[in-house]
């Protein structure tokens, strides 16, 4: 029996099977089958690991051989490469574009240049309608384009080129206008007038101009309320001219002399023929009598009694075709009430349109048929809904009064009376005027009396304002 140190001497590596190698540091290349260790599991050595180790005992790898056994570890790399260069070329072709675009268009402006320098409009309008196409957010080319055709007498070539104007443009709403009054002269076509002005104030919501060229233009075709609209409109935005505030007070008697000839031109168009010819109608009193030229004062003008009952023929031939529209449905609601005919304004307010519910001139009426039949109470409510939608009627205000004083109600009576007459003798000054333009300080002043004294309180402060300035 041995002792245990001389056990532990004696083991040696052919005890487990294992060959010592000859030299330090070599392996062998065979291993022994009887070298397992139950006690804990080995863990598989990676491919690789086993083919370094398998290799290493015969003979060294050669380097050659060990990169071509190893994955190709640069190929992340190479799609990176690839990446960027790719974004470098989508760069570079797009900077040579643009270099290529703003050549071309500077090319344009250059030649557009020069053919406005020499006076060549059919070269101009030829390179702006390239520049055109090749910038079409820019306004120059569009502008030049108009010019050029201008130049070539084209109203028409203007009218496309001037709509094709950028909104974004400072430019457009002056633009616009010039557009509108191609659209209402040389074109005949005011509808597309109006447009554009409703265009040009839809870029620009403070453009007095705008609204001074609708204001004209509703004035003229007796548009009533889209005439009262826009004038509240304008002074709400504190754009407005002088003149608004006479479309505004003037809305139920305001006539222009040079309506009949406008609305007969428009009248040729073949757009919205009820407008323009009633309108030219109603206006033809004020052609052939200059001296009086009220809507609501027609059948006064007796000075020439067989041309008044040539208007009103054409008048009754014209209602026969329009018998809803409101103009002709005051007018002979006004030559009812004037001849006491209580049945006929009865037969003409049932006719009236729901459209013109807002129209303080058919409460007015309302107001005389209750007053014709008794019904005070009935009468002034109508006549008081007449002046809450207009405050400026001075006959309402007239009716009213006798109302009141037929109710005994004397002090409000004799208030509402002189009222009235202050509201007439407003409508004979500015009537005196040579034209809508020319109000003076003064006549501003008394109008801003009135509106005060009508209970127009916004309109009464920016009156006062226009004053002082």
């Amino acid at each position: 029996m041995s002792r245990p140190g001389s056990v532990s001497r004696r083991i040696d590596g052919a005890r487990f099977g294992i060959e010592v190698p000859r030299r330090a540091g070599e392996l062998s290349p065979h291993r022994s089958r009887t070298c397992e260790m139950p006690q804990a599991k080995k863990k598989k050595p990676p491919a690789r690991s086993r083919a370094s180790a398998s290799a290493a005992g015969g003979q060294a790898a050669s380097p050659a051989s060990q990169t071509s056994a190893d994955p190709p570890a640069r190929k992340p790399y190479r799609l990176r490469t690839k990446l960027i260069v790719g974004t470098l070329l989508l760069l570079s072709a797009w900077f040579a574009f643009r270099s290529y675009h703003v050549y071309r268009l500077r090319k344009f402006a250059w030649d557009a240049s020069e053919a406005r320098r020499t006076g060549d409009w059919r070269q101009l309008e030829r390179v702006t309608r390239q520049w055109s196409s090749a910038d079409p957010r820019s306004a120059m080319p569009w502008l030049l384009a108009a010019e050029a055709a201008e130049q070539l007498g084209a109203s028409q070539r203007v009218a496309e080129y001037l709509e094709q104007l950028p909104p974004d443009d400072p430019r457009t709403p002056g633009v616009l206008l010039e557009l509108a009054t191609i659209y209402y002269g040389p074109l005949n076509r005011p509808l597309a007038g109006e447009a554009a002005c409703r265009r040009a104030i839809q870029i620009d919501p403070q453009y007095g101009e705008a609204y001074r060229r609708l204001l004209f233009y509703y004035g003229i075709t007796l548009q009533r309320t889209k005439m009262v609209e826009a004038a509240r409109e304008a002074i709400r935005r504190g754009c407005e001219f002088p003149e608004s505030y006479v479309y505004l007070l003037g809305a139920n008697w305001l006539t222009f002399t040079n309506a009949y000839e406008l609305n007969e031109k428009w009248l040729r168009s073949g757009s919205d023929e009820e407008t323009f010819r009633v309108a030219q109608i109603v206006h033809s009193v004020g052609a052939t009598a200059p001296t009086t030229t009220l809507v609501e004062e027609v059948e006064e003008v007796d000075s020439n009694r067989r041309k008044t009952q040539e208007h009103d023929q054409r008048l009754r031939a014209c209602f026969a075709d329009y018998p809803d529209n409101p103009e002709l449905l005051v007018y002979f609601l006004k030559q009812h009430a004037t001849q006491g005919d209580v049945q006929g304004v009865q037969e003409l307010l049932g006719r009236v349109p729901a459209s013109a519910a807002d129209d303080n001139r058919f409460w007015h009426y309302r107001g005389w048929l209750h007053q014709a039949r008794g019904e005070l109470a009935q009468a002034e409510a109508a006549y008081r809904q007449a002046l809450s939608l207009h405050p400026y009627a001075w006959r309402t205000q007239f009716e009213l009064a006798a109302v009141l004083r037929k109710q005994q109600r004397l002090p409000e009576a004799e208030q509402m009376i002189a009222l009235s007459m202050e509201g007439k003798g407003l409508r004979e000054t500015i009537l005196q005027l040579p034209d809508v333009q020319s109000v003076p300080p003064e006549v501003l002043e008394q109008m801003r009396h009135y509106a005060e004294a009508c209970g127009d309180t916004a309109v009464a402060e920016r009156l006062g304002l226009r004053f002082a300035q």
